[in-house]
């Protein structure tokens, strides 16, 4: 008896030590909750790092109870930040309360989703809460903008405390690879037999032409000799990008200037490096 007592204690042990170890091997922390520290993967970056570029109404203090530094999103502004990172995951670990914004927005490569520090019910201090999270993103440079779309209007300084941000991978300064979308090329042209030259006149320029010039938000202008159509067609993708839908970039053909041996030359335009373009008919 004492020895299938001790059989049983001997099991019983090892199967709560086997759940428990389980329980805490595959746990992981959900938006809301709070992060003290990295979980394994990921580094953590503090919110005074150098590679974070904050807009001018940012406030940079230290937190004297968790003994950190945040960075506070002063109301009535809209509390830019950029930054780039490498690698395949992002979170956000902010303050909430019931005096913060309702509505931030944070885009990635252009991808844009929100997240809400407010909470009505908390009143109390906290820091490092997890905000948001985006998981899975393919290997490589990611841009990262993030601004207030409704600041608080019951504030009592900030929108919202910064505190850190954890990643898989890391901070960067490396500018991401802009990759063309991949296009199906036209059946080859059937070539047809040549006719004997009968030289036709050439009929004039309709006119039905225009200079295209876009500014990008770098400071750099690129300057385009179009017909109409194609000024018009662009013009159409970009209000419609704007409204969100269409592609994230547009090809525009550079026809004459062709220089080398390629059958055709495209300049890709991404949307959200437009910052304004121009139209001179001729």
């Amino acid at each position: 008896m004492n020895k299938l007592f001790r059989f049983g204690l001997i099991f019983l042990c090892t199967f709560f030590l086997y759940i428990g170890f389980s329980q805490t091997s595959t746990y992981a922390a959900a938006v809301g909750e709070q992060l003290k520290s990295p979980e394994e993967g990921w580094t953590r970056y503090l919110a005074d790092n150098k590679l974070f570029n904050y807009g001018t109404i940012w406030e940079h203090r230290t937190d004297e109870k968790a003994k950190i530094p945040y960075a506070g999103s002063k109301t009535g502004g809209t509390g830019d930040l950029t930054f780039n990172f490498e690698g395949t995951g992002l979170r956000l670990l902010t303050s909430v309360n019931y005096s913060y914004s309702k509505k931030v927005a944070i885009s990635i490569d252009g991808n844009v989703e929100y997240f809400i520090p407010h909470n009505q019910s908390v009143r109390d201090y906290n820091y490092n809460v997890l905000m948001y999270e985006k998981k899975d993103l393919q290997m490589g440079v990611h841009e990262v903008k993030i601004w207030t779309v409704e600041p608080s209007k019951n504030t009592l300084r900030y929108d919202y405390r910064l505190y850190s941000i954890d990643v898989i991978g890391e901070l960067t300064n490396k500018e991401p690879i802009e990759v063309p979308p991949v296009t199906e090329e036209p059946p080859p042209a059937t070539i047809e037999p040549e006719k004997p030259s009968n030289p036709e006149p050439q009929p004039e320029p309709s006119g039905d032409r225009a200079i295209l010039v876009v500014t990008m938000t770098t400071g750099l202008e690129k300057e385009f000799d179009l017909s109409m159509q194609e000024v018009n067609s662009f013009i159409d993708w970009y209000e419609a990008k704007q409204a969100g839908s269409g592609r994230a970039s547009y090809a525009i053909d550079k026809h004459d200037k062709n220089k080398g041996s390629f059958k055709s030359r495209k300049d890709y335009i991404l949307f959200d490096r437009v910052l304004t373009f121009e139209v001179s008919e001729y």
